[in-house]
């Protein structure tokens, strides 16, 4: 119960930040933008987004014949024993990326979970330049994603192959976010601290 408070408490601070600096922005005469959409509509998205990319690397597996995809030894409590940890690799990678644009660099980033769904998440308190926001999005697909579907091309190694491949899917609400982000060049990005996407403030 004292861990679930200290939960919360540390949550609503994010809040309450998020709307201090929404405000202010605001007051000093900014125009803004919403790009925020529900966790149900990027899980939905990863159809559109994420989906075909993995089957384009299936595809390329396929074509440049690196072994089989499934064999009956392929390890299955292995590979998802890997994502669970590279799921909160991805979160710590979106921090990474996010620290370049920031001022207090790692003091800025804010990584808890989402108990009700038991997903890991990661928030920037500082308001970011689009292009750096932009770097933080897509830094854990790339890393992952292709890096590490990469080191199975190279091996062969069909457990890597669906590590990379899960690590792809996981990474469609950020393809979703960095699709509306890089309609930006100016302005400041302020990552909402409850939902998907972004709030964009421009004078």
């Amino acid at each position: 119960m004292a861990k679930e408070r200290k939960a919360s408490k540390a949550k609503q601070m994010i809040i309450d930040n998020y709307e201090k600096q929404r405000a202010e922005f605001v007051r000093k005469g900014y125009r803004e933008s919403s790009e925020v959409f529900s966790v149900a509509k990027a899980n939905i998205m990863v159809f559109v987004t994420s989906f075909p990319i993995a089957l384009i690397l299936i595809l390329l597996w396929i074509l440049a014949d690196r072994g089989p995809i499934w064999t009956k030894d392929l390890n299955y409590v292995l590979v998802l024993a890997l994502f669970l940890v590279t799921a909160y690799i991805h979160e710590v990678l979106h921090g990474v990326g996010w620290c370049l644009g920031t001022k207090k660099k790692w003091k800025s980033i804010y990584i808890g979970m989402m108990w009700s769904s038991l997903t890991p998440y990661c928030h920037c308190k500082e308001p970011l330049e689009p292009g750096k926001y932009l770097i933080g999005c897509l830094l854990p697909g790339t890393l992952l994603g292709l890096g590490i579907y990469l080191a199975a091309f190279l091996t062969g190694s069909n457990v890597l192959l669906w590590l990379s491949l899960l690590n792809v899917l996981g990474a469609g609400g950020d393809l979703l976010i960095a699709w509306y982000a890089r309609r930006y060049r100016t302005g400041y990005v302020l990552d909402h601290p409850t939902e998907c996407g972004f709030l964009i403030f421009q004078k």
